[in-house]
């Protein structure tokens, strides 16, 4: 029976690479300890994450990084006893005016703009649930938690109007929250 989830696995993972993007997706079922740690750093881009889990849990993790320049994570993680996050993503665009086609013309200053979007925290038990899309046009992010620990969020977005909005939140305790972040979109 066993080797049979071996062979589909591996056929899964086959067909992913025969897309044409990259793409990782794990499920970590362990009574220990897990630490999983992703990075993607494109033209403008970067997601970071480092989770980990003692105890009994539960891990699934998918990361889509598609040839249009979109980036996408889904993170499920539920432990009976410490978890660990730190999740990262950013992107940012430095828009410059046409050079009128002349190879000698200097390129007009663009103005640069960046979003951020940081979880961090450590809980005794509890879920974390979180979702990330950083798309060439916005920044995005849905995040879940529901446990007891500590959680800081800190969002910053500047856009090419050098219109500055930032976000921070600081939850200790016994905690259920919900937040969505986007930041662009607006083009």
């Amino acid at each position: 029976m066993e080797l049979g989830y071996v062979i589909i696995g591996c056929a899964c993972l086959l067909i992913a690479g025969l897309v044409g993007a990259d793409s990782v997706s794990s499920t970590i079922v362990c009574d220990g300890s897990s630490w999983v740690s992703s990075t993607v750093i494109g033209q403008g881009q970067t997601y970071a994450a480092n989770l980990f889990t003692t105890n009994m849990a539960v891990l699934m993790r998918n990361l889509d990084v598609g040839n249009d320049g979109k980036v996408s994570t889904r993170t499920n993680v539920q432990s009976a006893g410490p978890v660990g996050v730190d999740e990262y993503s950013g992107q940012g665009t430095n828009q410059t005016g046409p050079s009128e086609n002349c190879v000698f013309a200097l390129p007009e200053n663009g103005t640069p703009s960046r979003d951020e979007i940081n979880y961090m925290g450590l809980m005794q038990t509890g879920q974390y649930v979180s979702t990330r899309t950083l798309d060439p046009s916005q920044t995005g992010a849905v995040t879940m938690v529901n446990g007891s620990g500590m959680m800081i969020a800190r969002a910053k977005s500047v856009d090419k109007n050098g219109t500055e909005t930032r976000h921070a939140s600081d939850v200790v305790g016994n905690m259920n929250m919900t937040e969505r972040i986007v930041f662009g979109g607006d083009e």
